[in-house]
């Protein structure tokens, strides 16, 4: 077993920004005018953890619109202008992420693996902490690269692979269930973190916090120790 944490691999929404929202208000201008009738919670509960398609397919059906190929590329090109917008007016980090994400960054690699299109990405990096964490991450890995996204193992496994580490050593931070299948079923060690769901919906991350706020570095190499 590997005693020494090598890598850190983040999710992005949820661990890193506070879009869930952003998105869900995305999507809902993407779809006008047909009218949206899935609440936040709803959303956050049967929508999210995995990629846009899979979130706009199960928005469509829970609202009772007929969806196909065609409708799923309009609302995508919609749906990333209004990100754009939305998100440069309020790009807000979750609590201790910015200050895990670089204090890691100062010692060892670090990934971003995502369900997240690239152009979400890259306007979320952007504005994010005045853009400061945009050249950070040695590897993003998107729902643009993968065949199949979250729970698939397919992103973390591309991570992984970018940078070149065994993913037995390696941890990636999630925030939701289908995130936390996709990097064991790539072989990486899970923390999760109960911000959009209930800790209970994490458990088979081997450690589940509250928030990022005060996890240092030197805990996730105290914590990578002990046995997974």
């Amino acid at each position: 077993m590997n005693s020494q944490l090598r890598a850190v691999i983040f999710d992005m929404d949820g661990v890193l920004i506070d879009s869930e929202m952003t998105h869900y208000l995305a999507i809902q201008e993407a779809m006008l005018p047909a009218r949206m009738t899935v609440p936040y919670e709803i959303y956050l509960d049967t929508c999210t953890g995995s990629d846009e398609r899979f979130a706009m397919t199960r928005m469509a059906s829970l609202s009772g619109i007929p969806f196909d190929e065609e409708l799923y590329r309009s609302w995508s090109r919609r749906k990333a202008d209004s990100y754009a917008r939305l998100v440069g007016e309020e790009a807000k980090a979750m609590p201790g992420a910015i200050e895990l994400v670089e204090s890691v960054a100062a010692a060892l690699p670090i990934g971003l693996a995502t369900g997240s299109r690239a152009c979400d990405v890259k306007a979320a990096l952007n504005h994010l902490a005045g853009g400061r964490m945009a050249n950070l991450f040695q590897t993003i890995v998107t729902a643009d690269e993968v065949e199949n996204s979250k729970p698939d193992p397919a992103t973390y496994a591309a991570a992984v692979e970018n940078l070149g580490l065994d993913p037995a050593a390696c941890y990636a931070i999630e925030d939701s269930p289908d995130g936390i299948k996709s990097a064991l079923g790539a072989g990486l060690r899970v923390i999760g973190v109960s911000v959009m769901h209930d800790a209970s919906k994490l458990s088979e991350a081997e450690r589940v916090v509250s928030t990022l706020a005060g996890v240092s570095l030197d805990d996730l190499r105290q914590w990578f120790t002990e046995p997974s």
